[in-house]
């Protein structure tokens, strides 16, 4: 499967992550409340134009469809405030549509993360999770991510322990 990736699209970006976040609901598993997903509380300075989706070009020849949405920051002063802006790639809000589960599209958004931070000069990517969630954990690590440190973080009236990862290359 083939893969392509727009920063242009907002309200289809948005459709999809409350999409996933609504499964999440669905099967117990609410990582996010899905009346915090909109515009604006996601977008501002450090994410517009950095909101993506995914598209799975698929081999039969049909029209590419949306698979799945991350944010790509270059700056992140609530989740990394220590770390200088342009220094390393933030993913976050990263959701992969059911349709597209198990199919490995992570490795594609972390290849494209790749290509984007070393065509800037940035060799780090980073990125956080509810660290109460071990299987979302060990996803992660799976992927070459390094666990660093876990800290809590307050957002949009709720309250997280995130765990921190780092993948240097």
């Amino acid at each position: 499967m083939q893969f392509s990736f727009r920063n242009d699209q907002p309200e289809l970006a948005f459709n999809v992550l409350r999409e996933v976040g609504q499964w999440l609901v669905d099967s117990g598993q609410e990582l996010w409340q899905i009346d915090t997903l909109t515009p604006e509380n996601l977008l501002d300075e450090y994410t517009t134009g950095n909101l993506y989706v995914l598209y799975a070009n698929r081999d039969d020849g049909a029209e590419p469809e949306p698979a799945g949405v991350f944010i790509l920051q270059w700056e992140d002063p609530l989740y990394w405030p220590d770390v200088p802006a342009n220094t390393s790639g933030f993913i976050h809000k990263l959701a992969i549509r059911r349709a597209f589960g198990g199919q490995n599209l992570f490795a594609a958004i972390i290849d494209f993360c790749r290509t984007e931070c070393l065509q800037r000069g940035i060799k780090i990517l980073q990125l956080e999770t509810d660290a109460t969630r071990p299987k979302l954990m060990q996803f992660y690590e799976r992927y070459g991510f390094q666990p660093t440190y876990q800290r809590q973080i307050h957002e949009f009236g709720q309250t997280f322990l995130c765990q921190y990862y780092v993948m240097m290359f």
